[in-house]
């Protein structure tokens, strides 16, 4: 999405108190808002609301009822000044100010009803497409999230979602109000004194005038605040999910550097908004004031006539600001549909956009699966590089129950290879099997829950050590996990912890060390029970000690399962029964240990270097080194 780079301002070397002295940049509308794109059809912003029709409806009789309502008032108004200056009369003063206060009493009562009903239908959408767009989005496969941020995507579940439940649930509405009681206060003044009606409507072509000019520009401006807003949500979400890099390099002084640079850009989009949206209500409220005053001119004409009484006036007048009032109210909504337009525009894009990686309709059942795994001339390129292949021409059969540890350089395909298993991605060429199966052909939920990974970099969530570790397998008990925990050498640890299986660990686990959550994953794992196991580089960040018992856990973990272990340290891939070599993408080694150190240059390189020869290295490579 065009938005990603929109506002993008390289760090100033001031400070961030410098901002506050700099002119605001007339920044142009980013080529988005210039070009709006098609927006969804009415009919469709309207389904978003029919499951709530009947309080919306309810609300919306109100609203009408209120509106016929108000048109009694200014007669009765009108009444009130006739019996004091006309008729003189206390009986039939008082008597219409009572009535007076009981439309008024009425017009309360409405207002609390329609207000409520609006209300609660606004709430229950806005938890609904919140729940329908998250729900979506978590649906969508991980390419989608390597080219937009999740700051963006969380801003647009903020304020586009707000723009479409205040407009479905208020603008709609009101709008509606304000033409009905427009129409009847237009066929009342007509009756009354019509070329006084003409006279107050001389002012509503240039208004018309007005809103078509100033819509356009105002749906541009809203869009571009918002793309703002999503930008700098962005940054500050970015900055604070790293907050541990920030301040370890000291960065503190630049990131505040970067959003202030955010902020100003959004500064002077809100300003330009502003300035637009004044005018326009600006101009709005001198027409209604323009034909009020147009009003007494003319009235104050007839009054010296005798052809209009006091009260008749002040009746034509109160009924004049109502048209008014539901011309500026349409104005208002005009501009709203507008805004309304570019929002929803937006979350149908997000609703509309397929995942890439999908289930079959009629995917192949395996009941039991083996887990034997086949890469057939396997091919596949990142969106973002296409031309250089990240997997070329890779066949590799891993029989069901064999570990196979897989070695090589960085960017050498390792950690594509497990993308590819758990069809985070599909090859552009060849074809993965599972028992024979594509995995294009099987359901991506069973799929997925037939495999587990422990990865290098572990994800925990806000919430408790039992949460983190049942998150593998919903329904586990207690005692499940416990379990788990004690086989991957984590619940002594646990124990020791102040709330032990309560204790929250922090967002991403930031509250444990790095072994301690390497345990954790290791433990949701073995709740998992997989039948195809993915390690990466499981024990990396894990102490002497913490290693040798995870070790043994994870000897327990692997037996009879199929797994593919990432290993970064080669004395760990030594103890797979096989281990095959990537480079560039290519499968340029397999064997054991031996095997390669005897036929593959990269392999023997890499064990030297990392100085395991002279301690571990066997005879026979020791002769061929020599």
């Amino acid at each position: 999405m065009a938005s990603e780079s929109r506002f993008l301002v390289r760090p100033r070397p001031t400070r961030r108190g410098a901002i506050v002295t700099e002119t605001v940049p007339d920044t142009p509308l980013p080529e988005e808002a210039e070009d709006i794109a098609s927006a969804p059809s009415f009919g469709r912003l309207l389904g978003l609301a029919r499951p709530y029709l009947r309080p919306l409806l309810a609300a919306t009789f109100l609203l009408l009822l209120g509106g016929a309502v108000s048109l009694v008032t200014p007669k009765v108004a009108g009444d009130v000044v006739d019996a004091a200056i006309t008729h003189r009369s206390v009986d039939q003063l008082n008597r219409i100010v009572i009535m007076l206060i009981g439309l008024f009493a009425i017009m309360g009562v409405i207002a609390f009803g329609e207000l409520y009903l609006l209300r609660l239908a606004g709430a229950r959408l806005l938890q609904d497409l919140r729940s329908r767009l998250f729900a979506h989005l978590i649906q969508l496969s991980p390419d989608f999230y390597e080219t937009r941020r999740v700051g963006e995507l969380l801003s647009r579940m903020g304020s586009d979602l707000t723009v479409v439940q205040n407009a479905l649930t208020q603008q709609i509405p009101g709008g509606i109000q304000a033409v009905l009681r427009f129409v009847g206060t237009l066929v009342i003044l007509l009756v009354m004194q019509t070329q006084l009606t003409l006279v107050s409507l001389a002012v509503i072509p240039p208004v018309v005038l007005v809103g078509i000019f100033y819509g356009r520009r105002l749906e541009k401006l809203a869009t571009a605040e918002r793309d703002a807003v999503a930008d700098t949500a962005a940054v500050a979400e970015e900055t604070l999910s790293g907050i541990r890099t920030v301040q370890a390099f000291g960065r503190e002084s630049f990131e505040s550097d970067r959003y202030g640079d955010r902020l100003l850009a959004l500064l002077g989009v809100q300003l330009r908004n502003a300035r637009a949206t004044g005018a326009f209500m600006g101009l709005l409220q001198f027409a209604a004031f323009s034909a009020f005053a147009l009003v007494l001119w003319f009235g104050g004409r007839l009054m010296l006539r005798d052809e209009l009484t006091a009260g008749e006036l002040t009746t034509f007048l109160l009924y004049t600001f109502s048209i008014a009032s539901s011309v500026g109210t349409l104005g208002a909504l005009y501009g709203g549909y507008r805004e309304l337009r570019g929002a929803s525009a937006r979350i149908f894009d997000l609703l509309d956009t397929l995942s890439t990686i999908q289930s079959p309709l009629t995917p192949v059942a395996i009941a039991a699966p083996r887990g034997e795994v086949v890469f057939e001339d396997v091919e596949f390129a990142y969106a973002s590089d296409p031309d250089t292949p990240a997997i070329s021409a890779l066949d590799l059969q891993v029989k069901s129950g064999e570990v196979v540890g897989v070695v090589g350089p960085s960017g050498a395909g390792k950690s594509t290879l497990f993308s590819l298993l758990l069809r985070f991605h599909d090859p552009r060429r060849g074809r993965i099997l599972l028992d024979g199966h594509d995995l294009r052909s099987l359901d991506l939920s069973e799929l997925r829950q037939s495999m587990a990974i422990v990865p290098q970099e572990i994800f925990l969530f806000h919430g408790t050590v039992e949460e983190n570790i049942g998150y593998s397998r919903p329904g586990a008990s207690a005692y499940e996990v416990r379990q788990a925990a004690e086989a991957a050498g984590a619940h002594e640890f646990i124990e020791r912890l102040p709330q032990g299986y309560q204790e929250v660990v922090g967002e991403r686990g930031v509250r444990l060390s790095a072994g301690q959550r390497q345990r954790v994953a290791i433990a949701r794992a073995f709740l998992k029970n997989p039948r195809v196991l993915l390690l990466d580089e499981a024990t990396s960040s894990l102490d002497p000690d913490s290693e040798q018992r995870v070790q043994m856990a994870l000897d327990d973990l692997l037996r009879g399962r199929t797994t593919l272990v990432i290993a970064h340290r080669l004395a760990t891939a030594r103890k797979a029964d096989r281990i095959v070599v990537l480079d560039q993408g290519e499968l340029v080694g397999s064997g054991t240990h031996d095997e390669l150190y005897a036929s593959s240059e990269i392999y023997r390189r890499y064990w030297r270097l990392q100085s395991l020869r002279d301690q571990q290295d066997p005879p026979e490579a020791d002769a061929l080194a020599n």
